[in-house]
């Protein structure tokens, strides 16, 4: 069973949903809000490597300091790959980020199994298109 209720939003606005969601005494942390114009690119930005220690960069530490360039590990993670992290079928990201791509915002939620229906619930009253469990 899947547990990941996610919606589509008019806007990137979710404080009506924010406030449904406490008052109802669920948790605001297992929220996450997707737009189509999110920094997709990891937190760190430099890599380790053979060249960290032998080439360009020879004793620079990432990060500290302004030797060297370092070099990029983490990939720009395409929305695809960020909706297919809330387990969003392969089937359906297309739909999502045609959404994202009209300027809507996707939220998603983590419920617990416990909380699985209410959070559903508190998704269509808040006004959310699309409401999907995956």
């Amino acid at each position: 069973m899947g547990l990941v209720v996610t919606g589509i939003l008019q806007t990137g606005d979710i404080k009506a949903l924010e406030t449904l969601l406490k008052n109802a005494g669920l948790p605001l942390d297992p929220i996450q809000v997707i737009s189509g114009d999110d920094s997709t690119e990891g937190v760190a930005r430099r890599q380790s490597g053979p060249r960290i220690i032998m080439g360009d960069n020879a004793g620079h530490v990432p990060g500290i300091g302004d030797r060297g360039p370092g070099l990029a590990y983490f990939r720009h993670e395409s929305l695809s790959d960020r909706l297919g992290d809330l387990e969003i079928p392969d089937s359906e990201v297309e739909n999502y980020v045609e959404a994202l791509g009209a300027g809507r915002s996707i939220v998603a939620y983590f419920a617990k199994p416990d909380s699985l229906a209410q959070v559903e619930a508190i998704f269509r009253d808040s006004g959310l298109a699309k409401v999907k469990t995956f």
